[in-house]
């Protein structure tokens, strides 16, 4: 067919399913920005822009899709890295769930909130705080964007991952729309009868099936989640180690005795970079947020003069940097989470700096997404996995051996990386690897950046060399990583997963997606494919 038969074909299609969903919002130019993830870059634009205001909407789209033979993409902000919802083929459909943003129920006696999914993570936690409330995972670093439905789908971490896990343990129940156009609920709301979705278990658990599935077995139109009285009292600490698996060792003990929120390591010059780039001594709004964040003005102007005083006066010195923040019932209880973490740090090697980084972290939770790039305007590719505690230490050392066999290939393409390391709940550890390079940015890079940031980013042409290497070291490292039996959030179809499990496994999942998405056209290739 010519292209203009294509273009005839496709403007009929689109036609189609405008009729078959009234009152669907529908865009059809103007599309880069959706061709793109993170990371990857499809090879084919996406027909159409399509936002359902309802889940009635989403199953009339689905129903629409299946039989004009589209595929439908699921996306939230747009803030994941691994092929998870850009177009798979010449004929996919982005389905953008941020308009379906609205807080459904809202339950403090009975200790749930159930959301659309396009309602981000700092909304939720906005509408929580007056109640003294919270999830016990209530959100990631993209939080001002990133959405509870895409999260959930995608597998998140990070605010209450030390103690509480990801964000899959905080979800009660869910409704999802399948590829069949039918609509299902997991948990105990799907009682029939007078229902209540304030319990996941009743029975086997469906709700954990659509749990990391990056939206292969539907979309999600409702979440449920847990509920849980919001910390009285907060605790910061911080401390430098000379050797990174000193500081992992000690992250996986605090992890095991859930003595903290949040604990997040970061290699010399992530952190030092992260110091210079939030400007610590300078920065206004930062240093007024601390103060907002704080339990007083008393203490909030402590915490605020502290950053300013030492925010980058250690900074150059500092080596592996453990953070932790720690939450109780009272001063006391976060005395004693505190005291403990210092002995740990302080027997595994570390010695405490000044805890301007937490601080700053807990003020401000969800900063502006300016940082896509690094400060001097270069690419990066996440590599992340999640490992036991006692293989901490292993998988780190397994993935500096693979830089250090490509040494000569970083040299000579300008390649460097760094680190995040962080503690999941009382079992296991995350290396979280970050490749960088000179390469010309994708359209998300600078979308949320506002016009006076994104006239002082450095411009950088593309960089095919730098890039084809940057895609052989991160083969060698998700490798190594499969071989360790790391597991992974955000699979997409960056990691490999069918063809990592156990024969029955596999076939068991095979057969759900038939059953769930006989046609494939939800999320294809997401779990069921790996790309390089």
């Amino acid at each position: 067919m010519s292209a203009t038969g294509d273009t005839n074909q496709n403007t009929f299609l689109l036609e189609q399913l405008g009729t078959s969903v009234p009152g669907l919002e529908l865009q059809i130019s103007n599309l880069s920005l959706y061709q793109t993830d993170i990371y990857y870059v499809a090879e084919h634009p996406p027909l159409a822009l399509a936002s359902p205001a309802s889940a009635e909407e989403v199953k009339q789209l689905v129903l629409a899709a299946r039989r004009l033979g589209l595929k439908l993409a699921s996306r939230g902000a747009g803030l994941s890295y691994s092929s998870g919802y850009i177009p798979a083929n010449d004929r996919t459909v982005i389905v953008d769930m941020t308009r379906m943003n609205s807080i459904v129920d809202l339950q403090p006696e009975d200790r749930y909130v159930t959301v659309e999914p396009g309602v981000t993570w700092s909304q939720l936690r906005e509408a929580l705080k007056p109640i003294g409330l919270t999830t016990p995972f209530w959100g990631t670093f993209s939080g001002l964007y990133a959405t509870i439905g895409a999260t959930v789908s995608q597998g998140g971490k990070f605010y209450g991952s030390a103690s509480r896990g990801t964000s899959a343990e905080s979800v009660l129940g869910l409704q999802i729309v399948t590829g069949t156009g039918e609509i299902l609920t997991t948990g105990s709301a799907a009682t029939i009868g007078e229902a209540s979705p304030f319990f996941r278990n009743y029975g086997p658990d469906l709700t954990g099936v659509f749990l990391g599935d990056c939206g292969a077995f539907g979309i999600k139109t409702r979440i449920t989640l847990q509920l849980i009285p919001a910390a009285v009292e907060t605790g910061f600490c911080s401390f430098s180690f000379d050797e990174p698996l000193a500081q992992l060792g000690a992250m996986g003990k605090i992890g095991a005795e859930l003595l903290a929120s949040e604990c997040l390591g970061m290699d010399p010059f992530t952190a030092r970079s992260r110091m210079a780039g939030e400007g610590l001594t300078s920065d206004i709004a930062t240093l007024l947020g601390v103060i907002k964040g704080s339990g007083s003005i008393f203490s909030g102007l402590r915490d605020a003069a502290l950053i300013a005083a030492s925010g980058r006066r250690f900074s150059e010195k500092v080596g592996y940097l453990m953070n932790c923040i720690c939450e109780g019932r009272d001063q006391a209880d976060v005395r004693s989470r505190m005291r403990r973490i210092r002995e740990i740090a302080t027997a595994a090697g570390g010695r405490a700096i000044p805890a301007s980084i937490p601080r700053v972290m807990r003020a401000m939770p969800f900063p502006p997404m300016n940082g896509l790039l690094t400060p001097s305007a270069k690419r990066v590719n996440w590599l992340h996995t999640v490992v036991p505690n006692s293989r901490g230490g292993e998988c780190f050392s397994k993935t500096e051996a693979v830089f250090a066999r490509h040494a000569r290939l970083m040299k000579d393409c300008g390649i460097d990386r760094g680190y995040l390391l962080s503690t999941h709940g009382p079992s296991g550890v995350g290396i979280e690897t970050l490749i960088r390079w000179s390469d010309a940015p994708y359209a998300i890079h600078t979308h949320f950046m506002s016009d006076a940031e994104k006239a002082k980013v450095r411009q950088r042409s593309e960089n095919p060399k730098s890039s084809a290497a940057v895609i052989e070291i991160s083969k060698d490292i998700v490798a190594d990583w499969r071989d360790m039996g790391g597991v992974h959030m955000q699979i997409g179809r960056k990691y490999p997963y069918l063809e990592t499990r156990q024969p029955a496994t596999a076939t068991l999942l095979g057969d759900l997606k038939q059953k769930l998405d006989p046609d494939n056209i939800i999320n294809p290739g997401n779990l069921f494919s790996t790309l390089k």
